[in-house]
């Protein structure tokens, strides 16, 4: 019996094995901003956060910008690799920067490749930048003395950015965590903040005890805005109109009252600075890792044992300002 020649036998309409055109994505050619504009709306119609959405953006035209790419899949690894010289000879920027927009990138080209956009991402093979370990920058107690007596609480605008370091301080809150808290999210009696989900960097909800005296100065500073802008006032730190601060206003008003304490060129006075040192006070204090973890909203444990070594270190400064005085000799 003669053999059955396979191309011949071939029903209509069963594609050819050899027909690659079928298989390959990356033939399409899609455009990049064809290609972007389907991740985007899978990422708005996952719920992703708008803040989120529009660095992915953002970072993936700009790219796209120096690569100067028409089709998508004719970027390449070499392509990633120029934009991160670019950043860094052009742009002058950090490795620490670069990294945090590639790791935007690889996601987005990691999304392209899940919705079949992409046979495979262009950053694959193309490792992050190395870096040096990140330092924690902590206030000593002079210098947070200095920095808050440096605030006039005799005025509103004052008073109220007084209350906002205070929380940062003493609870350790990120300065958009401070921005977005509601009046609803406080329990003063309890003295307990309860940051829902939306409001936290992990997505999880979680509540952030207060001490006495946060909780009073909170109490009241939402009186006086209730007596200034109305009953109606639902966030707790509010503009001199009664509106939400800008996401910038208290890294701002902190680089103004450190220049007024003559803290500039000595240590680094921001609303993160605050939050460190809050952490560090915390386990200097006897506090443990996870309950700091937990406050902090830290999804990670690792990124709350930094502070350990800082800890450390604040022992060993206070162990010799302490030995100092003692000259006795033995």
């Amino acid at each position: 019996m003669p053999k059955m020649n396979r191309r011949a036998a071939r029903k209509p309409g069963v594609m050819k094995r050899w027909d690659s055109t079928v298989y390959s994505r990356s033939n399409e050619s899609i455009s990049v901003s064809d290609a972007l504009e389907k991740v985007m709306l899978v990422y708005e119609t996952e719920g992703y956060r708008e803040k989120t959405v529009r660095s992915y953006r953002s970072y993936y035209e700009e790219f796209i910008e120096i690569v100067r790419r028409e089709n998508v899949s004719d970027i390449t690894k070499d392509d990633a690799r120029r934009y991160i010289k670019f950043l860094l000879d052009k742009r002058g920027l950090s490795p620490v920067t670069v990294n945090i927009r590639l790791a935007s990138l690889r996601s987005v080209f990691n999304r392209m490749v899940s919705e079949n956009i992409l046979e495979e991402s262009p950053l694959d093979s193309v490792k992050k930048l190395r870096t040096d370990e990140g330092k924690v920058f902590s206030l000593t107690d002079n210098q947070v003395t200095r920095l808050f007596n440096a605030v006039d609480t005799d005025t509103f605008a004052g008073y109220r950015d007084y209350v906002a370091m205070l929380v940062m301080l003493k609870s350790g809150l990120r300065s958009n965590e401070v921005n977005s808290l509601d009046i609803i999210d406080l329990d003063l009696d309890n003295r307990v903040m309860m940051l829902p989900g939306a409001k936290n960097k992990n997505r999880k909800s979680r509540s952030v005890p207060m001490t006495v005296q946060v909780a009073q100065e909170v109490r009241n500073l939402i009186a006086e805005e209730r007596e200034y802008f109305g009953p109606d006032i639902q966030k707790v730190f509010v503009s001199q109109f009664g509106q939400q601060l800008r996401d910038d206003h208290l890294r701002k008003r902190l680089d103004k009252y450190a220049r007024k304490a003559g803290l500039k060129g000595e240590c680094r006075a921001s609303p993160h600075s605050l939050r460190h040192t809050f952490a560090v006070r915390f386990l200097s204090s006897g506090g443990d890792l996870k309950s700091l973890q937990s406050i902090l909203g830290h999804s990670d444990l690792a990124s709350t044992e930094v502070y350990v070594k800082y800890t450390d270190e604040r022992v060993k400064e206070n162990f010799d300002k302490v030995t100092a005085k003692d000259t006795k000799r033995l």
